[in-house]
């Protein structure tokens, strides 16, 4: 019964993020109390992974200096140093209370993924049948962060995450390994049946970064199978997806639209410092028309980071100090200051990052991907699992870093950790078959 309740405080910090106690000075999850909870328990039964030092320290060194210089503020640096030095180490345990099998997490992580998805496949039956607490879960669940996205079939999945796009990025492995099940006719993780739902519930979330999931998974199939004919095959199935998403689904619709609008048309161009008021709100008038809020709030975050990162190249402005960079470099002024979404966290893993950090993050981003994947051996003397796993968190932390600006959210550490630590276990296997 522990270890029960200990999995749900574990894995809640990777799911249940639809209700929050309070916004300031932070936004603080249900699911952190687990981690408060667990934390002094781990921390007195377990070894402190002495590497962690690696991250914790160069941040808090930068932190201090752009504090010094006026780059950043103290609370604003701290608030988000101390949640990331938190999880990190925090996560590290749980790889320990597991007693570092990746397997057994991410098989926990996928029934659970199952139950998600079973639980978003009812949701959406529900509201075709009018039955209003089926599909309406804050009614029936403390979820504060979270409501109903009309469109798609009806509504957009969003089972217990705040929206879609929470469930596009956290479901990513799920879908993964659903695919490649199915593709193969096996049962190395879960039964097909489940890979069925999890794959149905994934499209039908209708989510522009679930689209993105889905392109990222046949592309890694194929090219880890390292046959030139099937990824050639990927190409024309990827095109056919992305106008089948492209033209029924009209969330992806008008964000691919403003993406274009913004980065291929150079929409903002026209504005022009020294026009009138009446052209002023005729132009904005007809960027809102064009342009989906979200693809504007990215591409701005873009700008900023860019700015930045020009100005800080190195070692950015620290941990915190988006927000200042949002105020100095923003272009809502441009369109009448009507999105303000995504101060702080740019709307990106990897431009926040670019932006606090520098090139050093950025550096150490690209490098973690590459130096801890595990690709398919072709000579087929492996276990399939750990190149499974391998590339089933590669599509989530893919997303994450294009379209998630929170270090920590959907516990994104434990997600990291797994992908470390599944190529120490795949060397292990390899040592042993030696």
């Amino acid at each position: 019964m522990i270890g029960f309740l200990i999995d749900v405080g574990i894995f809640s910090n990777l799911f249940y993020t639809g209700f929050i106690f309070f916004k300031e000075p932070l936004e603080f999850y249900f699911s952190y109390i687990p981690i408060l909870i667990l934390l002094p328990i781990f921390i007195l039964k377990y070894k402190f992974f002495t590497p962690s030092l690696y991250i914790i320290i160069p941040l808090l060194i930068f932190g201090v200096f752009n504090i010094l210089v006026g780059n950043n503020t103290t609370p604003r640096f701290l608030k988000i140093f101390l949640n990331i030095s938190l999880n990190l180490v925090f996560y590290q345990y749980v790889i320990q209370y597991y007693n570092y099998d990746v397997k057994l997490v991410f098989k926990k992580y996928l029934n659970i993924s199952f139950l998600v998805c079973a639980l978003g496949l009812f949701q959406l039956f529900s509201y075709w049948i009018g039955f209003t607490y089926g599909y309406n879960l804050r009614l029936i669940m403390p979820l504060n962060k979270w409501g109903v996205n009309l469109g798609g079939l009806g509504i957009r999945i969003n089972s217990i995450f705040s929206e879609p796009s929470s469930l596009g990025i956290a479901i990513a492995p799920a879908f993964f390994v659903s695919i490649y099940q199915l593709l193969l006719r096996t049962n190395d993780f879960i039964s097909l049946k489940k890979c069925i739902v999890i794959v149905i519930c994934y499209c039908f979330s209708f989510s522009s970064l679930a689209f993105l999931g889905i392109f990222f998974s046949i592309v890694l199939i194929t090219l880890n199978f390292g046959a030139v004919r099937y990824f050639l095959l990927a190409i024309p199935i990827s095109v056919f997806l992305f106008f089948t998403a492209y033209n029924n689904a009209t969330e992806f619709k008008v964000r691919v639209d403003g993406i274009k609008e913004l980065f291929v048309d150079n929409i903002l161009d026209e504005a022009k410092a020294g026009e009138n008021r009446p052209a002023k709100v005729k132009r904005i008038q007809s960027f809102l028309k064009r342009v989906h809020g979200s693809s504007f709030v990215f591409y701005n975050n873009y700008y900023i980071a860019k700015k930045n990162f020009i100005k800080n190249p190195i070692f950015g402005t620290g941990l915190g100090s988006h927000e200042f960079a949002y105020d100095k470099y923003t272009l809502n002024k441009l369109i009448g200051g009507i999105y303000q979404f995504n101060t702080g966290d740019a709307n990106s893993l990897f431009l926040r990052t670019l932006s606090e950090i520098g090139l050093f993050g950025a550096v150490f981003l690209i490098l973690f991907i590459f130096k801890y994947f595990v690709s398919y051996d072709l000579n087929g003397h492996e276990d399939n699992v750990y190149w499974v796993i391998s590339n089933a968190l590669l599509v989530l932390i893919l997303l994450t870093y294009i379209r998630q600006g929170n270090y920590t959210y959907n516990g994104f550490f434990l997600y990291g950790w797994l992908y470390f630590y599944n190529l120490k276990n795949y060397k292990d296997y390899t040592e042993s078959l030696s």
